[in-house]
C-alpha cells in the first residue's frame, strides 16, 4: 500500500505493510493522532480499514478488520517508529453470522462505530481504539449509509441516509443511546424535476469542506418515456 502525505508545502509518497486479507468492500476510517499518540512529527493519525462485506464465523482464517498505526517496538520508543498493520477482532455478539452488511461507521471521540445488519439481526457496535475493546450500543442501526463526518462548530454528525442529505447527534451513542427523532434531522429532496431519478445502484457522497459546509455529490438518471416499451427509461447519467 502506498501513502500520499503533504506537510509544509512538500509533497512525498511512502510505502505502508500489505494487509494480511482482501477486502472485497473495503472502509477506510481516518483516525488523528490523539492523547495516546507519542509526540512524534511523522504521526499523521492511524488508518482503520474493515471489510463492508464480512463473514464473521470466518474471521480466524481470513482478517477482516485492521489497522495501520505508526509506532516503535516499544511504546517509549519514539525513535525507530515504523508501520504496523494490526489484525483487529469483529464485534463478538456477530461471531456466529455466516454473512453481515457494513451499513454505516462514524468516529465519536475515542471510539469507531459501526451500524451492521444479517440475516441473524442488527445492532450498532463500538470498537474503542485505546482498549481496543467492543461495546454494544443496541439493536438498532444508526442512520447513516456509509461514512458520516463529525462538524464540531455544530456538534453534529453529517452523511447520507436513504439517498438524502442528514445531520443528527451521535454523541451519546458510545453510552448506548439510541437516536431519537428529535436528534436527527433528513433533508428532502423537493427541488428536482420529476423526470431526474436517483441511481440505484449509486449512492449519493457527502464531502466536508471544513469550517461546517459539505457538498452533496448526487448520481441520477434523466428519465424518458418509452413509447414504444410503455414504460420510463433512462437516457442519460449524470452527477449533481
Amino acid at each position: 500500500m502506498l501513502r500520499f502525505n503533504v506537510a509544509n508545502s512538500c509533497s512525498y509518497i511512502d510505502t505502508l505493510p500489505c494487509l494480511h486479507g482482501v477486502k472485497k468492500m473495503p472502509m477506510a476510517i481516518s483516525v488523528p493522532p490523539t492523547d495516546s499518540h507519542l509526540p512524534d512529527g511523522d504521526d499523521t493519525g492511524d488508518l482503520y480499514i474493515i471489510d463492508g462485506l464480512l463473514h464473521p464465523d470466518k474471521a480466524e482464517v481470513r482478517p477482516q478488520f485492521e489497522a495501520l498505526v505508526w509506532r516503535g517496538f516499544k511504546r517509549s520508543a519514539i525513535s525507530s517508529r515504523f508501520w504496523h498493520c494490526d489484525i483487529l477482532p469483529l464485534p463478538p455478539w456477530i461471531s456466529h453470522h455466516e454473512h453481515a452488511m457494513v451499513f454505516g461507521h462514524v468516529l465519536v471521540g475515542g471510539s469507531i462505530c459501526f451500524s451492521i445488519c444479517g440475516a441473524e439481526g442488527a445492532g450498532t457496535y463500538c470498537f474503542h481504539i485505546a482498549t481496543r475493546e467492543w461495546s454494544k450500543a443496541g439493536n438498532w442501526l444508526m442512520p447513516f449509509n456509509g461514512k458520516a463526518d463529525y462538524v464540531p462548530e455544530l456538534g453534529l454528525w453529517f452523511g447520507v441516509s436513504n439517498n438524502l442529505p442528514c445531520a443528527a447527534d451521535l454523541s451519546g451513542i458510545v453510552g448506548g443511546e439510541e437516536l431519537s427523532p428529535d436528534k436527527m434531522r433528513i433533508w428532502n429532496r423537493d427541488d428536482l424535476p420529476e423526470e431526474w431519478q436517483p441511481k440505484s445502484l449509486r449512492q449519493p457522497i457527502a464531502v466536508s469542506l471544513g469550517s461546517g459546509r459539505f457538498i452533496v455529490v448526487d448520481f441520477l438518471d434523466a428519465m424518458k418515456f418509452n413509447k414504444e416499451w410503455n414504460e420510463m427509461e433512462s437516457v442519460k447519467e449524470f452527477a449533481l
